[in-house]
């Protein structure tokens, strides 16, 4: 019998002793399995290895250490990242599908450009970052330098643009495309610059909303026609009145407030 238990002491040694092992084996490699493979979907804005390099995990050598909450960790860890769900699929591959930021447009400060999320967090520019043609916030009334992943939500030039975007982006998909910069003149009057005609809009400050309307309803009577090729700007600033500055010649210009052929009544 005492051999017996000695025998059956023995076994159980061995046994603990190799599931020590073992556990220490699979902690150490992230949770028993190999990793060998990172599959990313979901990015838009950079390239798989663009994310992956930057979360250092490009390096199939240092698999074995990492598990997929190090993983997980390392992508969110991006500014351009909102959430990043990894899973094991098996056969050495772990799968990231990421979901980036929402992004509104692009904000210059100095010689210095950021991307501005729909939340009006700022974020890096990164070199080789795609899919950027989002509208241009320009002479905002900024105190000091912009930080990169800083909160713009108390600055009011950049909340203003913000309400222009979303505003002109509900209204109307096709203006919005159109839509290239808007210029804050650093606390001035607020200057709309649209891609498909060669003349500013001009909308002043207080009641934003209401002259994007107007801006809207002028602009699909307006587009495609010719009298754009004579235009030198168009003026919203004055209580629902529209104002048309028309080019006289190429060394003049003259200014039209007629209501002849606007639509809904406006002035021109």
């Amino acid at each position: 019998m005492k051999a017996l238990g000695k025998i059956l002491s023995a076994i159980f040694l061995v046994v603990t002793l190799g599931l020590v092992v073992y556990l220490s084996v699979n902690l150490k490699s992230g949770n028993g399995y190999s990793i060998q493979i990172i599959a990313m979907e979901g990015n838009v804005h950079l390239t798989k290895e663009q994310y992956l390099s930057y979360a250092n995990l490009l390096d199939r050598n240092n698999y074995a250490s990492l598990s997929l909450q190090v993983i997980k960790d390392r992508i969110e860890k991006h500014p351009y990242v909102e959430r990043a769900d990894v899973r094991y699929d098996g056969n050495g591959q772990v799968s990231i599908s990421i979901t980036e930021k929402s992004f509104i447009a692009i904000l210059l400060n100095d010689d210095n450009q950021f991307i501005v999320t729909d939340k009006l967090q700022v974020l890096p520019v990164f070199d080789q970052t795609k899919k950027i043609d989002y509208p241009i916030i320009a002479n905002t009334n900024v105190n000091g330098a912009v930080q990169p992943l800083a909160s713009m939500r108390n600055n009011f030039d950049v909340v203003t643009a913000a309400k222009i975007i979303s505003s002109v982006k509900l209204l109307n998909p096709e203006l919005y495309d159109s839509l290239s910069s808007i210029d804050l003149e650093n606390g001035g009057d607020i200057i709309l610059n649209l891609s498909s005609v060669n003349y500013p809009i001009r909308i002043g400050r207080g009641s934003e909303i209401r002259k994007i309307v107007y801006l809207n309803n002028l602009w699909n009577y307006l587009k495609g026609k010719e009298i754009n090729q004579y235009l030198d700007y168009v003026d919203l600033r004055y209580g629902g009145h529209v104002y048309l500055g028309i080019l006289e010649s190429s060394n003049g210009k003259a200014e039209t407030n007629s209501n002849e052929g606007l639509p809904n009544g406006k002035q021109g």
